[in-house]
């Protein structure tokens, strides 16, 4: 009976390690697929955010203006001043027309270089914050739709996105609870989100 009892404990000893020896090399590829896919993201934004600066300043109308530019997943991110409403829309236009830009949130305070919060004067430098606020609201409503949208399950979905003080609304019918959880999940991932109001966002057919 010992015996026995031991060549149980070694056969399923012997099973575990054979499984085990079978499930690495599977977990190690989809982990090296992972860290591929998530190089390969940075460095296509990192060319994205080169080519849109390049257009910014070879435009005529854009070319003095100090625009920053940032890009995450496709997502590019405009921040600065622009002294008009035109050069704002004109800078937005430019960005969108580079290969690879999914969306793009334009962050850019509209006036001279006063109403930037980093060179702002006592004066104005409260205008220059409710601005930046308003701008940091849009950039999240942004960035959340191109969450939604690049995710394949939820994607499909007509969901209608807002963002006031931080507090993200979603809107709309999706097919199930589970989608629902979903897409408050992607939304509590977008940094800058500091809440998730889903009463307008109903489970139905």
């Amino acid at each position: 009976m010992i015996i026995q009892s031991k060549k149980r404990s070694f056969l399923k000893t012997t099973t575990l390690s054979l499984g085990l020896a079978v499930l690495a090399p599977t977990l190690f590829a989809t982990s090296a697929s992972a860290a591929e896919r998530s190089a390969t993201q940075r460095v296509d934004d990192a060319a994205i955010t080169a080519q849109v600066k390049t257009r910014l300043l070879a435009d005529e109308t854009t070319r003095g203006i100090n625009i920053n530019v940032d890009t995450e997943a496709g997502v590019v991110t405009l921040r600065g001043t622009a002294p008009t409403a035109a050069a704002k829309a004109h800078a937005e236009e430019i960005a969108k027309a580079v290969d690879g830009v999914q969306v793009v949130a334009n962050s850019l305070i509209v006036g001279d270089s006063s109403m930037n919060p980093q060179t702002a004067t006592a004066k104005t430098k409260e205008v220059a914050e409710e601005g930046e606020h308003m701008a940091g609201d849009a950039w999240i409503t942004t960035k959340v739709k191109a969450q939604l949208l690049a995710d394949s399950d939820v994607k499909g979905l007509d969901i209608n996105v807002s963002t006031k003080d931080g507090v993200v609304t979603l809107a709309g019918v999706v097919p199930s609870t589970a989608m629902r959880d979903k897409a408050v999940s992607i939304t509590k991932d977008v940094e800058g989100v500091k809440e998730v109001n889903t009463r307008a966002l109903k489970v139905g057919s």
